[in-house]
């Protein structure tokens, strides 16, 4: 399966006055390094599928673990591998490290969705064959947005 990963630095802004991260970016962190996932494999997880309706990746239950806190400026690489493709759904582990430490652990489940201009409804859809071939076949990975490292 699918394994990506980048580096990115601690920054003053995520840190309680200790210099620790504050637990909720890890959240934001997930749902940033997905998408540098998919836009690595060529995929907008939030493109639009018609003049109506916008694609979409909603997250229907995480759980994460603790184990070191990093502190403020450090590199903190997060390990993203894609652990179970279902119909509609995907199983997603995050690992956050310091060199070969890990910080935190994270466990979670996306759903590959559909999102109505219209009426804002949203429902879930298979996910697309090619997208499927490229989250099972693990491949090599571009790094996003032109670099490695994101500080």
């Amino acid at each position: 399966m699918k394994t990506f990963s980048y580096e990115r630095r601690l920054h003053w802004s995520e840190c309680d006055p200790a210099g620790i991260i504050f637990f909720p970016h890890y959240a934001r962190w997930m749902v940033e390094g997905l998408n540098f996932l998919f836009l690595s494999i060529g995929v907008d997880p939030n493109g639009r599928i018609d003049k109506e309706t916008v694609a979409g990746i909603p997250s229907v239950g995480f759980s994460i673990s603790f184990h070191q806190p990093p502190r403020l400026h450090e590199i903190v690489t997060h390990e993203i591998t894609i652990e179970k493709i279902g119909r509609s759904s995907l199983t997603v582990n995050h690992r956050f490290l310091r060199e070969d430490i890990c910080l935190a652990e994270a466990k979670e489940t996306r759903v590959w969705a559909a999102h109505s201009l219209a009426d804002a409804g949203v429902k879930s859809v298979p996910i697309p064959d090619e997208v499927r071939r490229q989250l099972e076949d693990g491949g090599e990975q571009a790094p996003p947005v032109g670099s490695k490292r994101l500080l």
